[in-house]
C-alpha cells in the first residue's frame, strides 16, 4: 500500500491537505518511519502483519474515527495523553491555559520571595472538568510542588485521567464532582479517585485523627488558582460539527443549551467567589461567540482585572479575571456546610 494510496482513501473524509498530514502522522506513528522514508515508499516494504495493522487503522478513519483514538494518545504540552470515547480529545489551543496558569502562580512566588514574605505554602490549584487531566496533570509538571486537583462528572474520565497521572508521574487528586452544584455541594459528599476506585473524600473522625497538620491544613484552604475548559458548544451549533466530533466525543463535555450558554461558567464563578484566594485567578476558555459575554458576567459578579485573550486563530476564546479585592457574601450561603473556610487574604 503506498503513501498515496493512503492518504486518497483518507481523502474520502478529509480535503487534501488534511489527509496527506493524518496518512503522514499515522505512519509515523505506527511505524517509527521518517517522512522521506515514507514518499521512497517504505509502506510497500511492510510485513504482511504491518501491512494489515496499517489498512485497519485506515479503515478505522475512513469509518469517522479520529486520529487520536485510532492511536489511542493525544500530544498535550509536551507529553501524550491517553484519550478515548469518555473523554475529549486535547486541542492545542487549549495550552494557553497551562502557560496562563504558570505564569500566574510563578508571578505570585517571585512577588513573594521579593516582599520577604514567609516561604509560601504549596500553590493550590483546581481544574473543574478536567476530562483526560491533560490541563491539571501539566500544571503539575509544571509547577512542581503545587497541590492540583482536578474535578469531572464522569467516572470513566476519571480513571482515564488517573491513569495519564500515574504514567506522567504527576500527583494530582481526582474528585468526582458535578461543576452546577459546586457552589450548593458538600466536601462532604465528594468522591475521590484511589487506586482506581471512587471513595469518599471526606475524611472519618478515625481517619481525620492520622491526617498531619499540613494535609489537614490542604482540606480547608482556599483556591489560588480555578481553570476550566466547561462544556460551551450550542445545541444549534450540532449541525456545523464534524461526525469524529459528534460521533466520538463524549456529549456531556460538549454541549450546552441555547437558551444558556453561560451556565457552567456561572455556577464555576459564583464557586470562584466563594474560595478563591483574595490575590486568587479564574481561567476560562470559552465557546469564541460568548467570551465577552463571559467577560462582562465575571465583572458584574464582581471580578476584578477581568481579560479576554486571542486564541492562536485570533478569536476570543480565554477569560481570566481576579478575585474581588474585598469579598462580598454569597446571596445564597452553601448547603450542607461543605464550603465553611473563610477566604483567605495573604500575609
Amino acid at each position: 500500500m503506498t503513501y498515496s494510496e493512503i492518504w486518497h482513501r483518507i481523502a474520502t473524509s478529509y480535503d487534501d491537505g488534511e489527509a496527506r498530514a493524518i496518512a503522514r502522522i499515522l505512519i509515523e506513528e505506527l511505524f517509527g518511519l521518517s517522512y522521506a522514508d515514507i514518499v521512497c515508499g517504505a509502506t510497500e516494504q511492510l510485513s504482511a502483519d504491518d501491512t494489515l495493522r496499517l489498512d485497519t487503522a485506515v479503515r478505522r478513519i475512513e469509518q469517522g474515527e479520529p486520529l487520536q483514538h485510532v492511536l489511542g494518545y493525544a500530544d498535550f504540552c509536551g507529553n501524550r495523553f491517553c484519550v478515548n470515547g469518555s473523554v475529549l480529545i486535547p486541542r492545542p489551543e487549549t495550552e494557553w491555559l497551562v502557560d496562563e496558569g504558570a505564569k500566574l502562580m510563578d508571578g505570585c512566588i517571585a512577588s513573594d520571595e521579593t516582599q520577604h514574605k514567609a516561604p509560601h505554602s504549596p500553590k493550590r490549584i483546581l481544574d473543574i472538568g478536567t476530562g483526560s487531566g491533560c490541563i491539571a496533570i501539566s500544571l503539575k509538571l509544571r509547577l512542581g510542588d503545587a497541590y492540583v486537583e482536578a474535578w469531572d462528572i464522569s467516572e470513566e474520565a476519571l480513571r482515564t485521567a488517573q491513569d495519564n497521572a500515574d504514567a506522567l508521574k504527576a500527583e494530582v487528586t481526582f474528585r468526582k464532582r458535578d461543576a452546577l452544584k459546586a457552589e450548593e455541594e458538600g466536601c462532604s459528599e465528594e468522591e475521590c479517585l484511589q487506586g482506581g476506585a471512587l471513595v469518599s473524600s471526606a475524611p472519618t473522625g478515625q481517619a481525620m485523627d492520622s491526617i498531619n497538620y499540613s494535609e489537614a491544613n490542604i482540606l480547608a484552604a482556599p483556591w489560588d488558582l480555578i481553570v476550566s475548559n466547561p462544556p460551551y458548544i450550542c445545541d444549534s451549533e450540532r449541525s456545523a460539527m464534524d461526525d469524529n466530533v459528534l460521533l466520538h466525543e463524549p456529549h456531556t463535555a460538549l454541549f450546552v443549551p441555547d437558551d444558556d450558554p453561560l451556565r457552567f461558567y456561572r455556577a464555576i464563578a459564583r464557586y470562584a467567589l466563594l474560595t478563591l484566594n483574595i490575590s486568587g485567578s479564574l481561567l476560562f476558555e470559552c465557546n469564541t461567540r460568548y467570551a465577552e459575554a463571559t467577560g462582562t458576567m465575571l465583572r458584574d459578579m464582581g471580578f476584578e482585572e477581568v481579560t479576554v485573550s486571542d486564541d492562536c486563530f485570533n478569536l476570543p476564546r480565554f477569560v481570566r479575571g481576579s478575585s474581588p479585592s474585598q469579598p462580598a457574601a454569597p446571596p445564597n450561603p452553601p448547603r450542607r456546610g461543605g464550603l465553611s473556610y473563610p477566604r483567605l487574604r495573604k500575609a
